[in-house]
């Protein structure tokens, strides 16, 4: 949520001052994390990366050597580029002794020709960078207390999925470590097209920790578990990279599912509710498509086309206590 140096550079205290880019043109997507003033070259140490360094040059060396250790210092500090005030030192243009070195770390290099207030100029940024933090933080105070609200009412994953794809304007989908679909919300999108050749697919993200982006298909993906076992992997199709806010959303809502997995442990499984959901899409024809059934159904494991579907009633020999013949139902139908 950090502003980039290309945000700096359209800052009205910054325009007044007519930055021009010199050097690294094509690296002003970096993230500015604070603004630090400098007259001194041996600063390296009094940096922690990120920072735009505003300098009016006055006390940069002359020669080409010093000027490459000034610069390596700032490389290995990690700042987000350098804005140096023409007019005190350097007249017109900024040296190539400071350039070319500036180019080679990938530091970009901002020419301000007109005089700049550097108050101005740390205000304006700063009050940017902290701003954006203060909207993450509601952000995130938000999820928590939506997550947390379904997860106190106990809701099902299919109105955990409804949410994400709300917040998120994106699909989700949750599947097993099988890769087969266990619940979705396409957000209006094509089922076809998004459910096609499902679990090919998802074995072909290539992801790693618990959570990660897999930049060729434009999934944002997040494990799913607790108490150090992992049931399944729940997956957001942003298209492009993930915003911090789409992963916190997206870990949030693992975490409501991992709960309500826990507390519902006794009832059926998320792969026998999908079942039944197909099931009952079919016999009430919910889907306005009959391919659309057809593809959910593969995307969970079970291919239906041309196979007829034969209903089967089982039934226990002894009925017993209410709970008992419950939890004996419920062990017979995971079986089948």
């Amino acid at each position: 949520m950090l502003p980039t140096l290309a945000d700096v550079l359209e800052l009205p205290a910054v325009r007044r001052a007519r930055p021009r880019v010199v050097a690294g043109a094509d690296r002003l997507d970096v993230d500015v994390r604070w603004v630090h003033i400098a007259e001194v070259t041996d600063l390296a140490h009094l940096l922690r990366g990120g920072e735009l360094v505003l300098t009016t040059g006055i006390a940069l060396p002359g020669d080409p050597e010093s000027l490459q250790d000034y610069i390596d210092g700032l490389a290995s500090a990690g700042v987000a580029g350098i804005a140096v005030e023409l007019g005190r030192k350097y007249h017109g243009a900024l040296p190539e002794e400071l350039l070319h070195p500036a180019r080679e770390a990938g530091i970009p290099v901002v020419a301000l020709e007109r005089e700049a207030r550097f108050v101005e100029i740390t205000e304006a940024v700063h009050s940017r960078v902290v701003n954006r933090q203060l909207e993450e933080l509601r952000e995130s105070e938000r999820l928590h207390e939506v997550f947390t609200e379904l997860s106190v009412e106990g809701a099902r994953p299919d109105r955990v999925l409804r949410e994400i794809a709300e917040l998120s304007g994106c699909p989700v989908v949750l599947e097993n470590l099988a890769h087969q679909v266990l619940v979705c919300d396409l957000n209006g999108e094509d089922p076809a097209r998004l459910l096609a050749s499902w679990e090919s697919r998802s074995r072909g993200a290539r992801v790693s920790g618990r959570t990660s982006h897999d930049a060729p298909t434009g999934w944002l993906v997040t494990m799913v578990g607790a108490r150090g076992q992992d049931w399944g992997r729940l997956i957001l199709i942003t298209g492009a990279a993930p915003t911090t806010r789409q992963t916190m959303l997206i870990e949030r809502a693992a975490t409501t599912l991992a709960l309500g997995r826990l507390l519902e442990r006794h009832q059926e499984s998320l792969e026998r509710q999908t079942h039944r959901t197909i099931i009952a899409g079919i016999i009430d024809r919910a889907y306005s498509d009959p391919e659309e059934a057809l593809v959910r159904a593969r995307a969970v494991g079970v291919p239906l086309s041309g196979r007829k579907l034969v209903g089967l009633v089982l039934r226990l020999r002894e009925s017993g206590p209410g709970l008992a013949a419950q939890a004996r139902l419920s062990d017979t139908a995971e079986g089948v």
